[in-house]
């Protein structure tokens, strides 16, 4: 059934207008192992000495020192990490990491780009575009150009602003052992360490310019998806959160004031400040139809909005069933009407009722969600459209197929409707939602692990949004 079910997801078309803003970067990607970190450590051995007890909460990373304590940290625990540093470690970073690669960064250009190599119409909107950063963008996404009227120009033209923000990605493959001294690590899954430099240039917000036409831009696209509000101000138009909030909500209205069905996807990144962010989701949250979190991202989210007990559940032990009541909370409080966790192997969806897109259709996305991710993990980049067919027959992961098992087993249990069906569809209905199970593809030694959330976010909403437009139209 799941075979069948593939083979059709593989064969969608996005027909759809997509606008993708604000965070564009150019990603520097740098291959970590083993024999890199030793002669580091050989060359610098201060690089280890008074390091922070919780550098995971240094913010932002200043010296070498906080950088190493970092990276040791999360390659421990296996977990993926965004932070900012000063730029004033560039220099050693250039020193130390000689073998590096450049390529589009920010969900924001991430999303273009591949919502470009798909298909759609694809614009994007970043305040900073510099001759570096636009040169990485596919030469058929699109930019805002406000000159008396509104209009959108080729990205390539677009160029106003000579700085570009950095990104430096520190991946790791599972299974490496790296020493940081007398302690030894295995590196327990794929992941990556990220950290930016930043510029009071690169503001995650629309250009006053660009505010006024709003409305314009929101009727000349069909979704649109928006990151980078864990920033939380704008030098000199919106210092304090309070400011930056009425910035962000106005400007959604805005929006959507040109068209009132205009989807809003909303891709969760982490606040440095937990209670500032719980004040933030629940004032911008509700003007989205969607939004993306990962199973890590949850647990956090979860307990700044005051959910311990669910949080427990999920760290005693993380399954679709336990993921899928922190989503059920979190789009209940939130007030979203889609929400799409993503893990390895599958993917948990909520659907709040009434919802507008068939289930069946959602679920459809999803499968060529993971298609277009399994084609990036093996060769890295924006996958095309002709190259999501090879998907077809690549089998979706066991850890996938045993998590709906597992969770149509206790749903059953607990007395909630899940049928035998459930096992070939993937969907329960409740009362006032649907929950969606869908197993995904997993690739092992992934080319890269950056932007994997944002591709399968992005792809699935993009390919819901089409397939709903083309049924509707068949009617």
């Amino acid at each position: 059934m799941w075979k069948e079910l593939l083979k059709q997801a593989v064969k969608t078309k996005l027909n759809c207008r997509v606008l993708a803003g604000f965070n564009a970067n150019v990603d520097v990607v740098i291959k970590l192992n083993a024999a890199t970190i030793a002669k580091i450590i050989e060359r610098e051995p201060q690089v280890l000495v008074n390091a922070p007890e919780n550098p995971t909460a240094v913010w932002p990373i200043k010296t070498n020192v906080e950088f190493m304590a970092l990276l040791q940290e999360c390659i421990k625990v296996g977990k993926s990490y965004y932070g900012v540093m000063d730029s004033s470690l560039s220099d050693w970073f250039n020193q130390v990491f000689p073998e590096r690669a450049e390529a589009m960064g920010g969900q924001a250009g991430i999303i273009a780009n591949q919502m470009a190599a798909l298909g759609a119409t694809s614009c994007v909107y970043c305040p900073v575009l510099s001759p570096k950063q636009a040169a990485h963008f596919d030469e058929r996404v699109f930019y805002p150009k406000v000159n008396g009227k509104f209009a959108w120009i080729p990205i390539r033209t677009a160029v106003n602003d000579q700085w570009t923000k950095l990104n430096y990605i520190f991946e790791y493959p599972k299974g490496t052992i790296f020493k940081f001294g007398d302690q030894e690590i295995i590196s327990p899954r794929a992941n990556r360490v990220i950290l930016g430099t930043r510029n009071p240039k690169a503001a995650m917000g629309f250009d006053p310019v660009i505010e006024a036409h709003l409305a314009e831009v929101g009727q000349s696209v069909d979704l649109a998806f928006m990151a980078g509000y864990h920033h939380g101000r704008i030098e000199g138009r919106a210092e304090t959160l309070a400011e930056y909030i009425d910035l962000s909500v106005n400007d959604l209205k805005r929006l959507k004031s040109g068209n009132p069905n205009l989807k809003l996807h909303l891709e969760y990144v982490p606040m440095p400040n937990a209670a500032d962010e719980v004040i933030l989701m629940r004032e911008i949250a509700p003007l989205f139809t969607s939004f993306g979190i990962n199973e890590n991202e949850i647990r956090r989210l979860l307990d700044e909005l005051g959910h311990p007990d669910l949080v427990a559940e999920i760290v005693k032990k993380e399954r679709a069933f336990s993921l899928y009541q922190g989503v059920l909370q979190i789009a209940r409080e939130l007030k979203v009407s889609r929400i799409q966790l993503h893990n390895l192997g599958y993917y948990v969806v909520v659907l709040m009722k009434p919802y507008d897109v068939d289930p069946a259709v959602v679920r459809q996305a999803c499968l060529f969600a993971s298609a277009v991710n399994g084609v990036k993990a093996m060769q890295g980049g924006a996958v095309p459209l002709e190259d999501v067919a090879r998907m077809a027959d690549y089998p979706l992961s066991e850890i996938g197929l045993e998590q709906l098992k597992a969770f149509a087993s206790e749903a059953k249990r607990l007395g909630l409707p899940a049928t035998d069906e459930m096992l070939d569809t993937g969907i329960m209905e409740m009362d006032d939602h649907w929950v969606l199970v869908v197993p995904a593809h997993v690739i092992p030694n992934p080319v890269s692990t950056v932007g994997m959330g944002d591709t399968v976010s992005s792809s699935a909403y993009a390919a819901e949004v089409s397939l709903a437009a083309v049924k509707s139209c068949n009617c």
